[in-house]
């Protein structure tokens, strides 16, 4: 995994992590949850089945919740 820079919304991230797509289950953003609580916060509110448009290093795409991981206090979002 790589570092990564993700906006979504008013959120800018900088220190997500993009996995591989040779991964289990392909392409997955991991957004630590230490880097914007607020948006830990927004990501739990919304329905798992909710479209997310997103920049991710620039490109746009579109994330969709995944999971939450409490052990490392970070949401798992695919990218589509």
């Amino acid at each position: 995994m790589g570092k990564s820079s993700i906006r979504i919304g008013s959120f800018e991230i900088d220190d997500a992590q993009l996995s591989s797509p040779e991964a289990k289950g392909g392409d997955k953003v991991h957004i630590p949850c230490k880097s914007d609580p607020d948006l830990c916060m927004q990501l739990d509110a919304w329905d798992d089945n909710v479209s997310v448009p997103a920049v991710l290093d620039g490109r746009h795409s579109v994330l969709y919740k995944e999971k939450y991981d409490s052990q490392k206090d970070e949401w798992i979002m695919r990218l589509e």
